[in-house]
This record gives C-alpha cells, structure tokens and sequence, in this order.
C-alpha cells in the first residue's frame, strides 16, 4: 500500500510549499492517472518525420529500441505534428493574483497549473512558451520543445512575485505578433480588471486565427462572497480599502461580480474562445483534462483542415 505522503497524493496547501516546480508539475501531472499521456495523443493526424539522437529527459517512449539493436545507440523518433502546434501560456501576475482564503492563493495555484501545462505539452510534442506579465511584460520566452525549455520556464515561474496592476493589452499586442498562425494561447487570470482592452486584444488574436483559451481563476471567498463578519476589502493592485458589512454587501457583490463576467462569457461565445471558470479548490488534473481535450479537439480540427486544402 503507498504511502499517504507519498507526492501522488499531497494536496494543493502541500504542493504550494514546494519549492521545486519540478516536483511539483510531475506530481500534478501524474496525478492525470495512468496512460493519460498516449490517450490524448491518440487518434491524431502525426506522422513520422525524422530520427534523431536521444537526449536525457527526452520520453523514453518513443525511442526506437529496434534502431538501438542494430546501432548500440539510442535514437527518438519525432513526428511532424510537433511542428504544427505552439502553445503560448500567459500567467497574470498582478497583485490581485496574491489572494486566497484556502492555505494558498489564487497565484499558487496559477503558478502550479502553469509549470504542469508545460510538461504536459511538451509531452504531446507541442512547442511550448511563457509570458508574465502586470501591466508589462516581466518574461517573454518563445515557443520552444525540449528538457531546457521547460527548465526555462519553470525558472521564470519560480522567480517571478505578483505585484502591480493589471494591463493585458500591451502583453497581448506582443503575443499577437510573436505567436505565427494556428498557434495556441492559454491566458491564466482572475479577470479583475477592466475589460475593453483585454477583449479587445483576444479577439484580435482570434482575428490572427490563433485558437484562445481562457482560464479563469477564483478564490471560492470571490465566488459566494462568503464572508460572515466586517471586513476590510483591499485593492492590492491601487493599494486602496473599504470595510464592508457582508450582509449590507454581498447582494450588490454578487450582482456586479454576475454582470462582470456573464460580460466575458458572451464576449468569449461570440469570439469563438474557450471560457473555463475555476476555483482554486478544483483539483489541478482535473483542469489539466479539459485543457487536454481542448488542444486534441484543436490538432484533429487543424489536421481536418490541412487535409482537405
């Protein structure tokens, strides 16, 4: 019988005092369960491309073990579908980032999802790249494969605080341009902020035919404002307060909280981008999954489409 501390099955309040993000995202993604990687990858359009030399960290699963009878050496075969995917995951750093109510914040959690994306990816052969931003880019690190790739990005994920207000267009300006066609942009936010320039810019993505997804993020405190005693209400990216009485409150709250992001529903359902609102209570695999199934449903209609033009 495992052990109970085992890392398959620490929590969310453990993995966010983990300082190895290492650890943590092959603990996350592990988490997926067995043979999650081979499934989604199944079905679609890849076909073989080339050999090459195997690297350490590369997946021992596709080394061709009868090249290696013959050779005494060890080689990787590549597919051609890792060419036709690049995914570019956007992390919201501002300050509002750094609340929660549950042990860890909404950044933790954002953090964690971020680094496990990128394994998994790169795992399904896709390029993989970051950018964290406020109200600027903080780390701009283009779609790339490979173990140093990702050892890039966990570094910047590690390094980087929440901090500042939010301003996604300049971030999302970038993006636009540095992202070719077809690729794949994952935005990771908690949305607090105003929304003509934020929407304004993913539609231009999808204008640019790149597939968006976006990821909501909420402490479930935000969600049912289920404060029951005065509180102070901090603005952390103004630095502002307001003490509130929750029963005077919450009506009001929820109602603006409602319009506020039914706004971005419909904007996302009229754009063609993908809405996944999130709790920091959800269990990280279980994100992972529908963000899996998004990107195999965005590969199999690509291949649909290279074929028949």
């Amino acid at each position: 019988m495992p052990d109970p501390a085992t890392p398959a099955t620490m929590d969310m309040e453990t993995l966010s005092k983990i300082g190895d993000l290492d650890l943590i995202a092959r603990t996350v993604v592990h988490g997926m369960g067995v043979g999650i990687h081979t499934g989604l990858l199944s079905g679609t359009s890849a076909e073989f491309k080339q050999y090459r030399p195997y690297s350490q960290g590369d997946d021992i699963r596709w080394i061709d073990w009868r090249a290696y009878g013959r050779s005494d050496r060890l080689y990787v075969k590549e597919y051609q579908e890792e060419s036709n995917l690049r995914a570019m995951i956007l992390l919201d750093c501002s300050a509002s980032m750094d609340y929660g109510t549950l042990g860890w914040t909404k950044f933790a959690y954002a953090r964690i999802l971020a680094a496990a994306l990128c394994l998994i990816l790169q795992h399904q052969h896709d390029r993989v790249g970051l950018l964290n931003y406020h109200h600027q880019v903080i780390d701009h690190i283009p779609p790339k494969s490979g173990p140093r790739q990702s050892r890039l990005i966990w570094s910047a994920l590690h390094n980087v605080k929440p901090a500042g207000h939010t301003d996604p267009g300049p971030t999302l300006s970038l993006l636009g341009e540095i992202l070719p066609a077809r690729g794949m942009a994952i935005l990771i936010s908690d949305l607090l902020h105003p929304l003509d320039a934020v929407l304004r810019q993913l539609r231009s993505l999808r204008a640019r035919r790149h597939d968006v997804m976006v990821l909501s993020i909420a402490d479930p405190a935000e969600i049912g404002f289920t404060f029951t005693r005065p509180v102070t209400l901090v603005d952390m990216e103004h630095n502002s307060e307001v003490k509130v009485i929750p029963e005077d409150a919450r009506d009001a709250y929820l109602e603006n909280r409602r319009r506020h992001f039914e706004a971005i529903r419909q904007s996302c359902l009229e754009s063609e981008m993908t809405l996944t609102e999130i709790s920091t209570e959800t269990p990280l695999p279980q994100v992972l999954r529908a963000v899996m199934q998004h990107r195999l449903h965005l590969v199999r209609t690509s291949s649909r489409r290279g074929g028949g033009g």
